[in-house]
């Protein structure tokens, strides 16, 4: 079984232990593959497939895997990564969701499963769980009603090896339920496989946009684009009087941090009471399921992320828009920044902006007002000759550029090229 096999490191090892115990009691092995010939018949095809040193990974038939993450608990992250999978479904793809929180196990509460052993699979690896045409994963199935206390690399083996080792079959999409925060776990899925992109859900409530910024800056240095940034339960809507409630305040600052990142989209979904406690006990499935749902305001809007995950996951399959930005000079030695747009595979086209005017340009909160966007400078206190020190990629939709006077912008590819339009 996915036990067996050589050990990378003490942290998988340890992980490997802990695994074993909590599932020697619930893995077993069902009638079709019963015997010890076998079972060892699977391990040696696995093992032969497998690259040395390393058990075999089930995910060469997943096309993408989509990360769904938050800054913070209690957002609805799970809620929606459920849901965002049954629809992804119900719009026909085959889909699969990991429920990556070891620690805080979310899947089996939303997702009605009788399921009381864990069965190893045909290939050598872990059998998912089947619900509505959905294959499923989570620790919450090996060992309901128990908490699990593991340290950091414990618990980053496990979620690898449920990654890795679940026969996932053929799928389009592979959604994983990140836990709260920016972590082991995060780090580890990202450096075990490829990662397409991720959403980031948040409320708007300031401790939980706080967050919201360490969360896509954590993407962005792994390499995985934030596709879009989901302010979830921004509203509530009163079924008697129709009056539309902000819970929060500060509104709209959730769309300028993902402007600032220039992630393509931010979209808002409205607090539900068909996803309360009380709902889900009284008709415990997930709430894409029931179609006398599809007219709420919530399904509408999840129904918008699941297009918006379609289109730009199948946008950077093909290749997307390759961006580099770089300090240059201009024939009189002024002082510019080159735009380098590749689109597939096709001709690079090559832009030159003013580095002063990009500089004016930037809206960090030393810059500009957050809520007002009011200049808080002088276009005279910035000088005639700044220039860029220091242009990186901030992930896919940015760059960091350091300048002479010492400030930093964050400047997105979208703000960029509208300065370009206007010169």
């Amino acid at each position: 079984f996915f036990f067996q096999g050589p050990i990378f490191s003490q942290g998988d090892h340890d992980a490997m232990i802990v695994f074993r115990s909590q599932l020697q009691h619930t893995v077993a092995r069902p009638p079709h593959l019963a015997g010890p010939l076998a079972t060892a018949q699977r391990r040696l095809a696995a093992a032969k497939a497998a690259p040395k040193g390393q058990p075999s990974s089930q995910l060469g038939g997943v096309k993408h895997i989509l990360a769904v993450a938050s800054g913070k608990g209690g957002v609805g992250k799970s809620s929606i990564s459920v849901n965002l999978a049954f629809l992804l479904a119900h719009r026909g793809a085959r889909v699969g969701i990991l429920d990556a929180d070891i620690y805080g196990p979310s899947l089996p509460v939303l997702v009605p499963v009788i399921q009381k052993e864990i069965y190893a699979g045909k290939a050598g690896g872990i059998q998912p769980v089947m619900y509505g045409g959905v294959k499923l994963m989570s620790m919450g199935y090996a060992r309901p009603d128990e908490h699990a206390a593991l340290r950091g690399p414990m618990a980053s083996g496990m979620v690898r090896q449920m990654l890795t080792q679940t026969e996932w079959g053929d799928l389009d999409y592979l959604v994983l339920d990140m836990p709260p925060g920016t972590g082991d776990i995060h780090l580890t899925v990202a450096q075990s496989v490829p990662v397409d992109g991720a959403v980031v859900i948040t409320t708007p409530h300031a401790l939980a946009l706080a967050d919201v910024e360490k969360g896509i800056a954590m993407f962005n240095k792994v390499s995985i684009p934030t596709l879009a940034v989901v302010e979830n339960m921004s509203s509530f809507s009163c079924h008697v009087c129709g009056t539309t409630h902000h819970l929060f305040d500060r509104a709209g600052r959730c769309q300028r941090v993902a402007e600032s990142f220039g992630i393509p989209s931010v979209l808002s979904l409205p607090l539900d009471p068909e996803l309360s406690p009380g709902a889900m006990a009284s008709r415990p499935e997930p709430f894409m399921l029931d179609p006398g749902r599809n007219h709420r305001p919530f399904a509408q809007g999840l129904a918008q992320l699941a297009e918006v995950a379609e289109s730009e996951l199948a946008r950077l399959r093909r290749g997307g828009v390759k961006r580099k930005v770089k300090a240059a000079l201009g024939p009189s030695g002024e002082a510019l920044l080159e735009m380098h747009h590749t689109v597939g595979e096709g001709q690079t086209v090559r832009r030159s902006l003013s580095a002063r005017n990009v500089r004016l340009a930037c809206r960090s909160a030393t810059m500009r007002d957050e809520v007002t966007g009011k200049k808080l400078f002088q276009d005279e206190d910035i000088a005639l000759d700044v220039h860029a020190t220091k242009v990186e990629p901030a992930g896919f939709y940015a760059v960091h550029i350091d300048w002479s006077d010492g400030h930093r912008s964050l400047m997105p590819h979208s703000l960029l090229e509208e300065l370009a339009s206007q010169a």
